[in-house]
């Protein structure tokens, strides 16, 4: 099915939760974020912005599903 004929697209984007790889803090990130984004214990940097998809430095727990 060719994506112009679904009514209501489902969007490629999506909010993540990632782990910081030093304190262990969980963080729901934005996948395409177009600022940096540092953990809140430790201030190491999680993800940073590529033009598209977010470059993510953390481990990835999940996605969150609407």
């Amino acid at each position: 099915m060719k994506r112009e004929s679904i009514l209501v697209p489902k969007p490629r984007s999506n909010f993540v939760s990632v782990q910081c790889e030093k304190c262990s803090v969980r963080t729901v990130i934005f996948s395409h974020t177009t600022s940096a984004v540092k953990c809140s214990g430790c201030g190491e940097t999680l993800a940073t912005s590529s033009g598209s998809k977010a470059r993510i430095a953390g481990k990835v727990i999940g996605t969150l599903d609407q």
